[in-house]
């Protein structure tokens, strides 16, 4: 009934390419990286779980009225407490290698306190942060004077 037939397409002899296959060399780049050895498999759940802990052991650490400051990364924490003697101040900064600097402060009054203010660095690291100091500082000053 139907004698349409579907035509065949060829393609021309200049289209078709007939080349060896070509393999290419493989870099050291290229290889995968090798495994971790159990030392450093070791140090890696070390600090691991050292920052869980000292997240941990700072939270229990604060007490009713004090004010826990903390940067977007926790590398640089302030821990604000008013006493008889003025604002104490604990400026904590971990690195990722683990080791840790606390410097631990005690302002009599706010001129000290704004002197310290106006020669640290964390000004220009984090200015959201070193805004919060200050006025948690001065919060703090007005509400124990």
């Amino acid at each position: 009934m139907n004698n349409l037939q579907l035509p065949e397409v060829t393609p021309s002899t200049s289209a078709v390419v007939t080349r060896r296959s070509v393999k290419r060399r493989v870099d050291p780049i290229d290889a995968l990286a090798r495994p971790l050895g159990s030392k450093r498999l070791a140090l890696i759940a070390k600090r691991t779980n050292a920052a869980a802990s000292t997240s941990a052991r700072s939270s229990e650490r604060i007490a009713a009225g004090d004010t826990l400051l903390a940067n977007h990364d926790g590398s640089v924490t302030i821990l604000l407490r008013a006493t008889s003697y003025g604002l104490l101040m604990e400026r904590t900064q971990r690195q990722a290698s683990g080791m840790r600097l606390v410097q631990t402060m005690v302002f009599h009054d706010v001129k000290s306190f704004d002197l310290w203010c106006a020669v640290e660095p964390l000004r220009f690291d984090d200015g959201l942060l070193f805004s919060k100091l200050g006025r948690e500082g001065h919060a703090a000053f007005a509400f124990h004077v």
